[in-house]
């Protein structure tokens, strides 16, 4: 399955030229994105960057919508449940809504709704976590229009390529420390990319992975060390002072972001976290597409918003 993030370079091409085909601009003072699993990452990922909106990113339904409000969702699948009542939600509310998908029920709502739901098809691998840049890549098109600072989509692709090949090495090497312990991912500015880290082990290596984010975690985490020291092995994403803090009591291994580009390191660290899962997937011999007990709670949470 490693071939699928090392293709990264050439799907955020694809995805870089699609991009310049979307006309959506915000004109709305909130912005609400919502999705689930690999489709939510996006979204939390986009809050690295400064916009002139309130943004926020959100997982299932959120509470507040109206028409001030452009409400962004994304399922990669089309089919999560929670997304689809997310836009009905926002349909009743008035809300200008964004939706982004490869297919499924919420390209038919869009079809049936053309007036009031701008919608971007995408296409990209055969899982949602693999097909990261052509989610991140439109998505980051449409907040251009309330960035603070220039989005240059190109860094995206750029960040890829320029560290590929060491991220392979690390990403082998980080593996190989993580086997019998339970890895817990740390950051500030990049506490996002942290919460990446521990999906991509969970589903890739059907291993436990956590995070946290600095620097609440100084305050009452880092004292369970006492006891855990040697089951969990910290990792701290970042290289700020708040960071080193964190990593220094703790003795964490590091995960130092490669550039000054805010764009190169999120598509860079993104890839490191799927590479290393693949890595310890291999290790454990576990089979990355091979879902057990997913499926069940798709099955259950589907019938919570059937109808």
């Amino acid at each position: 399955m490693l071939e699928n993030y090392l293709k990264w370079d050439s799907l955020f091409d694809q995805a870089i030229k699609e991009a310049k085909e979307i006309n959506f601009e915000i004109k709305t003072d909130k912005v609400i994105f919502t999705g689930m699993g690999g489709s939510y990452i996006p979204g939390k990922i986009a809050e690295i960057l400064d916009y002139n909106v309130d943004y926020r990113a959100i997982t299932g339904i959120p509470r507040k919508v109206d028409e001030n409000t452009t409400l962004i969702a994304m399922s990669y699948s089309g089919t999560t449940s929670e997304t689809i009542q997310a836009v009905k939600e926002g349909l009743e509310k008035g809300s200008k809504i964004v939706v982004i998908s490869s297919d499924g029920n919420l390209e038919k709502i869009a079809e049936d709704h053309k007036e009031k739901i701008y919608f971007i098809k995408v296409k990209g691998l055969s899982q949602t976590r693999y097909s990261f840049p052509v989610l991140i890549t439109p998505l980051l098109k449409i907040l251009s229009t309330v960035s603070i600072n220039k989005i240059n989509l190109d860094e995206l692709k750029e960040g890829v390529i320029e560290n590929k090949e060491k991220y392979k090495d690390l990403g082998k090497e980080l593996s190989t420390k993580i086997i019998g312990k339970i890895p817990v991912f740390y950051a500030s500015t990049y506490f996002t990319i942290a919460i990446r880290f521990k999906q991509e082990i969970n589903e890739n290596a059907k291993s436990p992975a956590f995070y946290g984010e600095i620097p609440e975690v100084n305050h009452n985490e880092v004292e369970s060390y006492v006891r855990g020291k040697d089951l969990l092995l910290p990792i701290v994403i970042g290289n700020e002072s708040i960071d080193d803090v964190t990593a220094g009591v703790l003795n964490a291994e590091r995960i130092i972001p490669p550039s000054s580009s805010k764009l190169k390191n999120i598509s860079s660290l993104v890839l490191l976290a799927g590479l290393t899962s693949i890595y310890l997937a291999d290790t454990l011999k576990e089979n990355p597409e091979k879902l057990s007990i997913i499926p069940k709670c798709r099955e259950r949470t589907s019938v919570i918003f059937k109808g």
